[in-house]
């Protein structure tokens, strides 16, 4: 017996998810010299909210398409990549 699906990890992870996002695009607009930062990857965010941020992570990638490593490299965002090494967390 499965109690939990797919749809309802999906839910869970965009509970911890939104926040951070929209937590970076306040930072884009109050303080932009932090470099923050948000792109959306294969379902789900990647984030980088400033050095030593607690909110700097990829979130729920792979929840609506298959998720190419290579992806985390290629990101939009050097400053993000550049500045603190990414931690993910993945549905399967």
């Amino acid at each position: 017996m499965q109690f939990v699906d797919k749809e309802f990890a999906r839910r869970t992870e965009s509970a911890e998810e939104i926040p951070q996002v929209r937590y970076a695009q306040l930072y884009q607009k109050l303080h932009p010299e932090i470099g923050a930062a948000y792109e959306e990857i294969c379902g789900g965010h990647m984030v980088f909210a400033g050095v030593g941020s607690p909110i700097g992570r990829a979130i729920a990638l792979a929840s609506t398409a298959k998720f190419p490593l290579q992806i985390l490299t290629a990101s939009k965002s050097s400053t993000a990549r550049e500045a603190q090494p990414p931690k993910s967390t993945c549905l399967h």
